[in-house]
């Protein structure tokens, strides 16, 4: 009967203690339900133990301990990697299997001891089951584990979780002393990285022209709140929601998140841009538009793109895209923004869509009720072609400090009363102290360079203007003006090796250009310098950039260059 009843509650007991196993996974978990049913199971199922059993089941303790130290220390480590990584999920995995390691090596200290002072076998293995399962011994009021019915285990799970709640405190100290200490840098004057982007259009892309760096509001003057990091890195689809007739020759796209909900899957800043690709006659084509809207509204954003002649993308969405369809798109990119912590006014000029990045800072600004003083000056060609006309004045009615002028060439209309012809030095020299504000100008090169000229009289600075330039994307050489065989003695050639292609590079061409017009392929998705998508190696030659934010200072050491910037006055090549 006490063998029936012995064999019973060793099988019992080995069940449960198979159970209690369950935390662990794959050969842990093998292992512990191994060494479980070798270890207390036999030792409840013998009255008593023989020397060399005794000696058996000693070396299984032993073992037991030894796996479970081990055990711990590797899942110390993976558990203080997933605190630094901030990854909760592992951490916890780690937290499970820590409390199987623990159980492990306290089984065998407990076996172990219990024989060392010699111990009936049952007693040892009761006694271990008491502990597993929290019970008290029904003849003591005493707990059954230390202080407050505790365990080791207990203890020592509080210990390190305690220590891993103090390392995440002091990792988001560390986080919130960085994040002040840039804010600090930008309210107090240190400089930023500058550099002005260019606002893109319907099959146009943009080229940063000079940069300054931003001015800074001295203290207590209008500021908004400061950036976060936008800066390319995403890409995926985003589906056009609403689309708007802004002109007959303009609309914008209200792009929001696949599903119709929720936040962008971005955060961008007023002034960039996104880059969309579309796929024309078996090629992927890349165009990029700015971003119209405020960056306050976070379910969507609009890209304004006017329907340009010949416009492959643009054509694209003007004549195919509606409502509900997928657009793929990367970004955000550009570093043409303001967000009213660069300075405590502004002066915005702009001509024809180049008023898209500008319209995104102006909503943006006023979103925030900025107290900051706003003049825009907006050129167009007649009344029908002005863009956002009857939001501008509206948020001119709503917003005193925003102060709007639009100047039409060619409006024929005597209704029309506000100032004709271009902008002009006389036109300029009527907003209050334009030769200490910052200014902003975007629009087609043609009308960038006179108004350049219009600020040169005034005696402004032109390097302190921030300014985009709009310029093809890539070049076709129209029919009968191809490089003849006797021109190719004096032209700049570009070797794409890998390709085993040469190109004729001409004047102010890039080599992505270049690559474009031979077939070579070259990734890309800025344009602008700035998301390092086309970095390729420079073999031979010397090569100018506008810009090359886009590479690290191992990549310059290296060679490499990109491919949208890099433009030549000698012969080079490449690895492309």
């Amino acid at each position: 009967m006490a063998g029936s009843m012995g064999g019973m509650m060793a099988g019992s007991m080995g069940g449960m203690m198979d159970d209690m196993m369950r935390g662990c996974r794959g050969d842990e978990c093998g292992r512990d339900r191994r060494l479980n049913k070798l270890l207390y199971p036999q030792l409840m199922a013998l009255p008593d133990l023989p020397p060399e059993r005794r000696a058996s089941v000693e070396q299984l303790a032993h073992h037991r301990m030894h796996e479970g130290i081990q055990l711990l220390a590797s899942l110390s480590s993976e558990a203080s990697h997933a605190v630094q990584r901030n990854d909760y999920g592992g951490l916890q995995e780690a937290s499970d299997r820590m409390r199987v390691a623990w159980g492990e090596f306290d089984s065998g200290l407990s076996a172990y001891r219990a024989l060392a002072e010699g111990q009936a076998p049952r007693g040892i293995a009761l006694a271990w089951f008491r502990r597993e399962m929290n019970l008290t011994d029904p003849l003591t009021t005493a707990p059954a584990h230390g202080v407050f019915g505790l365990s080791g285990f207990h203890y020592f799970t509080m210990a390190l979780l305690l220590a891993f709640a103090l390392l995440a405190a002091w990792m988001y100290v560390a986080r919130t002393r960085r994040t002040n200490a840039v804010l600090a840098t930008l309210r107090t004057g240190a400089p930023v990285p500058p550099a002005p982007a260019a606002a893109p259009r319907s099959g146009v892309a943009p080229v940063p022209a000079a940069s300054v760096s931003p001015g800074v509001p001295a203290e207590g003057e209008p500021q908004a709140r400061a950036p976060v990091s936008t800066m390319g890195g995403w890409v995926g689809k985003l589906r056009v929601a609403r689309v708007f007739q802004e002109t007959p020759k303009v609309k914008t796209f209200r792009l929001a998140p696949v599903e119709g909900v929720g936040a962008l899957p971005f955060e961008f800043e007023p002034g960039q841009f996104l880059t969309l690709s579309v796929h024309s006659g078996g090629n992927q084509v890349k165009r990029s538009y700015s971003i119209a809207s405020s960056p306050c509204c976070h379910g969507w954003c609009d890209l304004t793109v006017k329907h340009e002649s010949g416009g492959i993308v643009s054509g694209y969405l003007h004549e195919q895209v509606k409502e509900g369809d997928l657009l793929d798109a990367s970004g955000p990119y550009g570093r043409f923004t303001f967000r009213g912590v660069e300075s405590d006014s502004v002066v915005f000029l702009g001509g024809g869509v180049g008023i898209t990045p500008l319209m995104s800072s102006i909503r943006y600004l006023t979103d925030q009720s900025w107290n900051g003083r706003i003049d825009l000056v907006y050129a167009c060609k007649d009344l029908e072609s002005v863009i956002f006309r009857d939001e501008l004045n509206q948020l001119a009615r709503r917003h005193p400090n925003l102060h709007v002028s639009i100047v039409l060439s060619d409006e024929s209309s005597a209704a029309w009363t506000g100032p004709r012809g271009f902008i002009t030095a006389e036109l300029l020299g009527q907003i209050p102290q334009i030769r200490s504000r910052r200014i902003h100008l975007c629009g087609p090169s043609v009308m960038m360079d006179a108004v350049r000229n219009e600020l040169g009289k005034l005696g402004i600075d032109l390097a302190s203007v921030h300014s985009e330039l709009f310029l093809s994307p890539s070049r076709t050489v129209p029919p009968g003006l191809e490089v003849s065989a006797g021109d190719t003695a004096t032209a700049v050639t570009c070797s794409f090796e890998r390709s085993g292609k040469k190109a004729p590079l001409a004047a102010g061409q890039t080599v992505l250009e270049a690559a474009e017009e031979v077939g070579v392929p070259i990734e890309y998705a800025c344009r602008q310098g700035y998301c390092g998508l086309c970095k390729i190696k420079l073999l031979s030659g010397e090569v100018t950039m506008d810009v090359d934010d886009g590479l690290t200072p191992l990549d310059r050491s290296s060679g490499v260059i990109l491919a949208c910037q890099a433009k030549a006055s000698a012969d080079i090549s490449v690895d492309a």
